[in-house]
């Protein structure tokens, strides 16, 4: 039988859930923001430890519903307490359904044995109960062996990609290794976000009241992401700042690139034979001065290098959103190069 006030439940439930999706997305931008320049790994942690619990707890409020006909009470909400290692091992082994399908199965594996996401999940776990005031901690003496999430964070980086190659190259460390790196960890925090939301959808739980249904719309899109772009989503506010300021990018046609002069090629992505790393299937490269190493995609001028960049002020390419965060361009800063050193004539003008 409902409850008088179960809409009212209902509706923080759904409110909370969205916020939950905003703190996810808004923490995994920030951490795409994370570079040599900017380690403020503060913002992300608490925006993803914040985001993580609530959705969890939603998820577990909403399913204790279905099974026992009415949301959980006060206690036991307190119970669940601030451990995501601890929230998750309770979805995992009481809240986990729809096991007899193959993707449903995969991700529970996923979820228990995953060596990269247990760490990620534990390193939030520790800021939430333990590092979000860690300086303050020292400062006051804690009697508890304090943690410092960024230090522990740090040391997941080196784990997933070894930085030493990158070392001495600044503008390699920046354009591929952070890209790199936070790509592959926020790869493994989407799967666990998707394997979440499709329970509301496949965890084939008791739902008399369809609020399990009803709330299953909140995380369509995260539940929609295919493997194949776990890491390549761009959540940066910046990339939208950019965009929105398109207007004055440099503009250029096939034809006036092949007029300029300078020394260009077309490349596709089903010739690259390569890790493609543009959103488009096809750009165009061009080096100017042997130094100046640009990329024209959808008509637009992006910077592959820094030089590009000073000279001209063309944004970098994965800054405008327009590459895929943790794929390198690096293989085409040579082509450019290449193309420089041979005086390649311009590339033939496109079929259509």
């Amino acid at each position: 039988m409902m409850a008088e006030d179960d809409p009212a439940r209902f509706l923080c439930l759904l409110d909370e859930l969205k916020t939950s999706r905003e703190l996810l997305k808004s923490g995994f931008g920030h951490l795409q923001e994370i570079d040599m320049g900017n380690t403020f790994y503060h913002l992300p942690h608490q925006l993803l430890a914040s985001g993580f619990e609530r959705l969890m707890k939603c998820y577990i409020a909403v399913v204790h519903k279905g099974r026992d006909g009415a949301y959980p009470d006060r206690r036991a909400m307190q119970s669940l307490g601030h451990d995501l290692e601890g929230l998750l091992e309770t979805i995992r082994t009481k809240y986990y359904g729809g096991t007899q399908r193959p993707l449903l199965q995969q991700d529970l594996a996923f979820i228990k044995t995953d060596s990269v996401l247990n760490d990620c999940v534990r390193i939030l776990s520790l800021f939430g109960k333990m590092g979000r005031y860690y300086n303050l901690d020292v400062v006051a003496g804690a009697h508890h062996e304090p943690m410092d999430p960024k230090d522990e964070w740090e040391a997941l980086e080196s784990r997933v990609e070894d930085p030493t190659p990158y070392h001495g190259d600044q503008e390699r460390l920046y354009r591929d290794y952070y890209p790199r790196v936070n790509s592959a960890l926020i790869a493994k925090m989407e799967r666990l976000v998707r394997a979440i939301a499709m329970q509301f959808t496949l965890g084939g739980h008791a739902d008399a009241g369809g609020e399990v249904r009803r709330l299953s719309v909140v995380y369509q899109k995260f539940r929609n992401i295919r493997d194949d772009q776990f890491g390549t989503v761009d959540y940066r506010r910046s990339v939208e700042i950019l965009r929105g300021n398109a207007d004055q990018w440099i503009r250029r046609s096939y034809h006036e690139i092949a007029a300029s002069g300078w020394p260009s090629l077309a490349v596709t992505k089903a010739e690259f034979g390569d890790e493609w790393p543009f959103r488009d299937d096809r750009v165009t490269v061009e080096c100017r001065d042997g130094l100046f190493c640009i990329v024209n995609i959808g008509g637009y001028d992006f910077a592959l290098n820094g030089a590009a960049r000073s000279r001209f002020g063309l944004p970098f390419a994965h800054d405008a959103g327009v590459a895929v965060l943790g794929k390198s361009v690096g293989p085409f800063i040579e082509v450019a190069r290449g193309l420089s050193a041979s005086r390649c004539q311009p590339a033939h003008p496109p079929p259509f």
